[in-house]
């Protein structure tokens, strides 16, 4: 887990920060720009954290087993239980709404990553597999 400081900052220049943060990320207008911007800022620990938190959920918005989460993504199952009970209390809508737009599954993308696109047969779950070794979806 990252480290944050234990010394706090005046509200009113985390406010201004954050603000701050905000516009840079706001004036990244393309993919590449942003994704500049974010290996400038995040630590390789930071961006994958990120990026299972949110995997998490849309795993979780596609109703797959927290256990099979906690399994594919390695996170322990009081964080998905975490971000579970968040997700009830509609603490991700925003997340949620971006992403509906997105037509990808991230449970096959996940799938794919962990099977190199479909070469390699998954170290458990071949019902998830044709014969010939083909992802079923």
């Amino acid at each position: 887990m990252p480290h944050v400081s234990s010394k706090q900052l005046d509200s009113v220049l985390s406010e201004k920060l954050f603000t701050k943060l905000l516009v840079v990320f706001g004036q990244a207008q393309n993919k590449n720009s942003l994704s500049k911007v974010i290996n400038e800022l995040l630590t390789p620990t930071e961006k994958t954290m990120l990026a299972k938190r949110l995997a998490i959920i849309l795993m979780l918005k596609s109703h797959t087993p927290q256990h099979k989460i906690a399994d594919i993504l390695k996170v322990s199952p009081s964080t998905i239980a975490r971000i579970s009970l968040d997700a009830e209390i509609g603490e991700y809508d925003s997340i949620l709404k971006i992403s509906s737009r997105e037509e990808a599954d991230i449970e096959k993308l996940v799938w794919n990553i962990l099977t190199v696109g479909g070469m390699m047969p998954p170290r458990a779950g071949k019902k998830y597999w044709t014969k010939d070794l083909k992802w079923r979806a």
